[in-house]
């Protein structure tokens, strides 16, 4: 009983197995609430940051509309205040200068008449270049203007300050809206920058302002404005430019810098610009970062305050079982006098009970099946003694019924001398392969022992010839003139050469005869011809 306990297979305890299921529930439940909680959490954050971002836009785009809409309401009503698509040339400039003192940022004022010739001219700066405003600029305009729409450029450098500034035009018509030029205003753009810095959330987000060709017009990263950076192809601004949306919620792509950001964009309705800001991943993330991170060290900390309960949990329900297990185990081994302590819950406390009558029932049972093993082990002793003896009275008979075989097998085959160069060999019966190979084992041994000349094979007695048998017989002709005789095949009845030539076997391997008289016959006609020829011989010779 000690051995079979020891090779026992290894297994977990009970203890260990519910303090396990313990945990684990516990780790479930908890990673289940927790990665719950942090996907709200996220969520919530990526819903903040885009509306924290479109905020930043929306602002942001507000304050350039006003900046752009109160140049051109200023622009309007001068223009209609004074008339100056038809006023004295004098009125015209003294108009021009009033506005450039109402509006610090007016760098230069022009009016032209429809032949682009300059009615009118004044400028807050006299170093400002010429060809701030281009042919090419002019004819925009003019174009522009004649169909009575507003004109403004993208941001220009200004070769000779270093200025930003952008170039506003109106259509000049008179009252009854006939066309006579276009009033232009140069406007420093710095505002602008001013704007979009203040609107910059932070030093590690960027704020730009983009028309649809991905020109940059302010950027709270000014360098990037003097350097003469595009940002047609950031993604965001391949939205706006494509005109899908004049609007969009946050979403994640490259930014202007390179680097992975969230970023939106709010187009203004005219001109047609956008008001882009980005946000490092990094940055805006930062927040959800360190929820999550909070949320795991909880979580850790969770799981190993839930073990610990397991564990002490497991312990405290499994010492009654625990117990009654060491009890069992020492019975098993041989205490059979032992008795369970019956204590523990409900369920545990039957069970010690139960398991106490069942060990008393066993030691009855285990008394009474001793005393039955006893008596049949005697019983089985003698049967076994009587076994042993039929098994040698069965060996005995076996191995004589083996020597009657093999006394058999060898009258089967008799190989008989007739002379000292004629051996006959009757087969009598059924022939198997076993019998045949017996009967070219005995007939080669026979021809070698004798150095008979002729073998005579007489299958009078043989009831069936079938192609193995024949083939067996045609075997035996070739090896029988490999010693230097010949086969004589005696007996063939006319149901055998019938079954011979039905199967289309070739006999030209020997000769046949009828029965043995007629084969012995011509055996001594020949050797009376033979010894004949040799005595006619040796006269002659002699």
């Amino acid at each position: 009983m000690n051995t079979a306990h020891s090779s026992r297979p290894s297994i977990r305890s009970l203890s260990s197995t519910l303090a396990f299921a313990l945990i684990t529930l516990s780790a479930i439940a908890l990673l289940i609430s927790n990665a719950l909680q942090i996907a709200s959490n996220w969520q919530v954050h990526q819903r903040a940051v885009a509306y924290r971002h479109l905020s930043y836009a929306h602002s942001a785009a507000i304050e350039v509309r006003s900046f752009l809409e109160m140049r051109w309401n200023m622009l309007a009503t001068a223009s209609r205040m004074s008339d100056l698509a038809t006023a004295p040339v004098e009125q015209r400039t003294e108009t021009l200068q009033r506005l450039l003192l109402l509006d610090p940022l007016l760098e230069q004022l022009l009016i032209l008449d429809d032949g682009r010739f300059v009615i009118a001219s004044v400028s807050q700066i006299r170093q400002k270049t010429v060809n701030f405003i281009d042919p090419a600029m002019i004819d925009d305009i003019m174009q522009t203007t004649e169909l009575r729409n507003r004109y403004i450029s993208s941001l220009r450098i200004d070769a000779a300050t270093g200025e930003p500034g952008i170039v506003l035009a109106l259509p000049l018509v008179d009252s009854f809206e006939n066309y006579h030029g276009a009033f232009i205003a140069t406007i420093n753009a710095r505002l602008l920058w001013e704007i979009v810095r203040r609107q910059t959330p932070g030093h590690e987000s960027l704020v730009y302002i983009v028309d649809r060709q991905g020109n940059l017009l302010a950027c709270s990263d000014t360098d990037r404005v003097l350097r003469g950076d595009n940002a047609a192809n950031v993604a965001i601004v391949q939205m706006f430019a494509e005109r899908r949306l004049d609007s969009l919620r946050a979403i994640d792509y490259i930014g202007l810098a390179g680097a992975g950001v969230i970023g939106s964009y709010e187009a203004l309705q005219e001109p047609s610009w956008a008001v882009v800001i980005e946000t490092p991943h990094a940055i805006a993330y930062r927040e959800v970062e360190n929820d999550v991170r909070v949320s795991v060290l909880v979580l850790l900390g969770a799981i190993v305050v839930s073990g610990g309960v397991g564990v002490y949990l497991a312990r405290w329900l499994t010492a009654p079982l625990t117990a009654l297990t060491r009890t069992a185990e020492r019975i098993a081994a041989g205490e059979r006098d032992l008795q369970a302590a019956v204590r523990g819950p409900r369920e545990i406390h039957v069970l010690a009970r139960v398991f106490n009558i069942m060990t008393a029932q066993l030691e009855k049972s285990l008394e009474t099946l001793e005393h039955r093993v006893a008596q049949r082990t005697a019983d089985l002793q003698a049967a076994l003694a009587e076994v042993q003896a039929r098994a040698r009275e069965q060996a005995r008979l076996l191995e004589e019924n083996a020597q009657q075989r093999q006394v058999i097998r060898e009258l089967s085959v008799p190989v008989l001398p007739v002379s000292s160069d004629i051996l006959v060999m009757p087969l009598i019966g059924a022939i198997d392969t076993e019998r045949l190979s017996d009967i070219q084992e005995r007939a080669l041994h026979a021809l070698q022992r004798s150095h008979a000349r002729y073998l005579l094979v007489d299958i009078t007695g043989v009831p069936v010839v079938d192609s193995q048998v024949a083939q067996g017989l045609i075997a035996i002709a070739h090896m029988t003139r490999l010693l230097g005789a010949d086969m004589i095949l005696i007996g063939i009845r006319p149901e055998v050469a019938q079954t011979i030539v039905g199967l289309g076997l070739d006999l030209s391997a020997f000769r046949t005869t009828a029965d043995l008289q007629t084969a012995l016959r011509d055996l001594a006609v020949r050797s009376d011809t033979l010894v004949a020829r040799n005595g006619s011989r040796n006269r002659r010779q002699h």
